[in-house]
């Protein structure tokens, strides 16, 4: 759903801003960090089957993908928050497959009333993998298909994680017509509940558009997905990106997004850069 790609947790309440109390003030914050976090994994889920998949050889090549970001954002609440993040990614790919894990780092500032407040930490650990159904034959017209399984490996009492398991499906249809590629993807994220919580499931879809400059691919996509806390705004969002193959070994990869609604961040960048061994 991210340029380029085949597809692209949050409060337990839609007030996140901070409370009286320290305890209401931490709860709420948690709830905060869960979002952002979740919205971070949510890009490296769908990232993550970007880069390699941008360039397949003949045979397989494990990579390294070295990636991070930024987003900030209200998200139609007092509190402003933003996200740093790190995306270390370690894969396998192959014409038919691929396959990766991903273990994040997340820091998340969140500012509100004069007061500010930063937790940092490791993330949910990311595992996906991908197939490619129907290659791309003379018709242009190609699908694929990922997995991606998010273990609670984030410490849920800092405000990282859940501590609950998540798992997707997601599905892209590609249709190159001239030096144009065509993509319309589309997943579901069936989320994890805490105790005494209750989210949202996530159906979410994404309709993109790129094209290739020797080297380099330019693409352009609109992303929305629904949001897991119930009566939330769904998020929408428009980004553009890129993909650029420096030699054999190296390529690097960037995006920009912009949120179109309350629901998404107001803006962030997401880059990376890949080593093929």
């Amino acid at each position: 759903m991210k340029p380029g790609v085949e597809s692209r947790l949050i409060m337990g309440a839609p007030n996140t801003s901070f409370q009286k109390t320290d305890g209401n003030r931490s709860s709420g914050l948690r709830r905060r960090i869960r979002y952002l976090a979740f919205h971070a994994l949510l890009i490296i889920v769908v990232s993550a089957i970007a880069a390699p998949s941008a360039v397949l050889a003949d045979t397989g090549r494990g990579y390294l993908d070295f990636g991070g970001g930024y987003k900030t954002g209200d998200f139609g609440t007092p509190t402003t928050s933003s996200l740093y993040y790190l995306s270390p990614t370690i894969g396998y790919v192959a014409p038919e497959y691929d396959v990766s894990i991903t273990v994040p780092y997340l820091s998340l500032t969140n500012k509100s009333g004069g007061q500010s407040r930063t937790e940092s930490g490791v993330g949910d650990i990311i595992l996906r993998g991908g197939a490619v159904f129907i290659p791309e034959g003379s018709s242009g017209f190609s699908l694929n298909g990922t997995l991606a399984l998010k273990l609670p490996t984030a410490d849920e009492t800092r405000g990282l994680g859940t501590g609950e398991t998540d798992y997707g499906a997601f599905l892209g249809l590609n249709q190159r017509v001239g030096n144009f590629k065509l993509s319309l993807t589309g997943g579901y994220i069936k989320i994890g509940d805490p105790a005494a919580l209750n989210y949202n499931d996530i159906p979410l879809y994404g309709i993109g558009i790129s094209r290739a400059f020797g080297g380099t691919n330019i693409a352009v996509s609109l992303d929305g997905r629904r949001s897991m806390v119930p009566g939330a705004q769904d998020p929408r969002e428009i980004s553009v990106g890129f993909f650029h193959i420096l030699n054999a070994d190296y390529a690097v990869r960037g995006s920009a997004f912009k949120g179109l609604n309350n629901g998404g961040p107001d803006f962030g960048t997401d880059l990376g850069i890949v080593r093929w061994f």
